[in-house]
C-alpha cells in the first residue's frame, strides 16, 4: 500500500491540539504581540509551566529569575516560542500504544532534537535556523510511533529483526512496504510543516543523496549518531571515525569545535529532560 493510501485510510490519525493551533496562528501574525501570546499561553497550565521551565533553563535562561509569562515571552521570542508550542502539540497527539515506552521515545527524540540545535551553533551551520533544527530532530523518527499505532503487530515483527541486527530501514520496507521515515514525512505534511522540515525527515538516512540535499536532514543524522555516543558515554571524536563522517565533513562540522564544546551536551540532556517533564 502507498504510503498516502495508509494515512487516508487512517481515521483516526493524530491531531494538534487546537490551542496549540490557534497559538501557531498567532506567531504567523506581524501584528502580535507579547500580552496576547501570554494570556493564550497560560490558557492551558502544562504549557505555561514549560514555557516557564524553558525561559529559566541554562540554554536560554539569564542571570535573573523569569517568574511571569510575559517576561518569558519577551525572553524567548517567536522562534523559540513556536518550537516549544509545536513540540507540546506533537507529543500531546499520540497516545502511548500497547507496550510501547512513549516517555522513552519523547526523551530520544527531544535529545536529538536539543543536539540538532546545539550543532547550529557549530561552524558554518550558523545560518541555519535553530528552532527549525530542533523540530526537524523531534520529528525525526515519529513516523515509527505513528505505525506502532497504527499497526502495532508488523511493528513488532520489524523491532524483532532490528533487535536481530537488521537494519530498520530494510526491515520495514521487507515487512511493511515503506520506511517509517517516509510515514514520518508524511505525516509532517499532513500536520502541514513546512517542506524542509518533510523532507528533512524523509531524508535524514542520506541526507546528501537526496535530489536537493538538505542541512537539516544533515543535522538529523549527525545528531542521532551525537545521540548514540550520549547513551553510550563515548567521545564526540568518535563520530569522525563512523558512518556519519562524511555528512560531517559535507556539514564542515569540525572535531576540535565540537569536542571544545562537548561537555554541554550533559547540561543539554537535563534541559530537554525537564521540557519533557
Amino acid at each position: 500500500m502507498h504510503v498516502q493510501q495508509l494515512l487516508e485510510q487512517a481515521h483516526q490519525l493524530p491531531s494538534i491540539p487546537r490551542l496549540v493551533q490557534e497559538l501557531l496562528a498567532a506567531f504567523d501574525d506581524p501584528n502580535v504581540d507579547a500580552s496576547r501570546i501570554a494570556a493564550k499561553l497560560q490558557l492551558d497550565q502544562a504549557l505555561t509551566a514549560k514555557v516557564l521551565r524553558l525561559a529559566n533553563s541554562s540554554f536560554y535562561g539569564g542571570t535573573r529569575k523569569v517568574a511571569t509569562v510575559n517576561d518569558a515571552v519577551v525572553l524567548l521570542g517567536v522562534d523559540a516560542l513556536r518550537t516549544l508550542v509545536t513540540a507540546s502539540g506533537i507529543t500531546a497527539a499520540f497516545r502511548a500504544p500497547e507496550g510501547f515506552d512513549l516517555k522513552a521515545f519523547w526523551r530520544k527524540s527531544f535529545m536529538v532534537a536539543g543536539l540538532c540545535r546545539w550543532l547550529v551553533r557549530r561552524g558554518r551551520l550558523r545560518q541555519l535556523n535553530p528552532e527549525t533544527a530542533f523540530t526537524a530532530g523531534l520529528l525525526h523518527d515519529v513516523g515509527s510511533l505513528l505505525m506502532h499505532t497504527l499497526d502495532a503487530e508488523r511493528m513488532r515483527e520489524v523491532d524483532a529483526a532490528v533487535a536481530a541486527g537488521a537494519p530498520r530501514g530494510d526491515s520495514e520496507q521487507m515487512i511493511l512496504g515503506y520506511t517509517s521515515v517516509e510515514i514520518g514525512g508524511a505525516l509532517a505534511r499532513h500536520w502541514h510543516f513546512p517542506d524542509v522540515l518533510c523532507e528533512a525527515v524523509v531524508n535524514q538516512a542520506a541526507p546528501m543523496a537526496a535530489k536537493v540535499p538538505n542541512e537539516y536532514a544533515g543535522l538529523v543524522n549527525i545528531a542521532r549518531t551525537c545521540h548514540l555516543l550520549v547513551i553510550g558515554k563515548q567521545p564526540v571524536e568518535r563520530l569522525f571515525a563512523s558512518a556519519a563522517a562524511p555528512v560531517a565533513s559535507w556539514l564542515e562540522l569540525e572535531q576540535e569545535t565540537l569536542e571544545a564544546h562537548w561537555d554541554e551536551v550533559a547540561e543539554l540532556g537535563r534541559d530537554m529532560e525537564a521540557l519533557l517533564d
